[in-house]
């Protein structure tokens, strides 16, 4: 199956909420709060237009990007795909990150995060801290 990465546009919008009710948060962030006003991320959806899964992504003054807000499609079941679609939001993290010359990636997450945290480490993060609130690290 083809997977396609894409930047989130604002008709995405009601996906995302949607998601976010699905996997049971009560608190939804508002648009101003994200990067670029709700668009500052990537999704990643099959051959179908169908979304799997998503990320957004803060950039800093810094040498420091910040990915958070972790999402996929709680009713896309296939796994194997699944997790061929966080590899691919992966890379485009560190690829946006790289145009905007930033060296470092980092994710700070709780414990319902785990799966999530896991996929990282797989992918090279580094677990920085054990406390409440995780941060995962990659030096790209």
């Amino acid at each position: 199956m083809k997977l396609n990465i894409r930047k989130l546009k604002s008709e995405d919008w009601d996906t995302l909420r949607g998601w976010w009710k699905d996997w049971g948060f009560e608190l939804i962030p508002s648009k101003d709060f994200l990067p670029e006003n709700g668009t500052g991320g990537l999704i990643v959806e099959n051959e179908d237009g169908v979304g799997i899964c998503s990320i957004f992504i803060y950039t800093s003054n810094s040498k420091l990007c910040h990915m958070s807000w972790p999402l996929s499609n709680k009713n896309f079941k296939n796994k194997k795909i699944k997790n061929k679609a966080f590899e691919l939001i992966f890379l485009g993290v560190k690829n946006v990150c790289k145009q905007h010359d930033k060296k470092y990636v980092i994710f700070y997450g709780e414990d319902r995060n785990f799966k999530f945290q896991e996929r990282l480490q797989e992918q090279g993060f580094y677990k920085t801290n054990d406390n409440a609130l995780s941060s995962l690290l990659l030096k790209i």
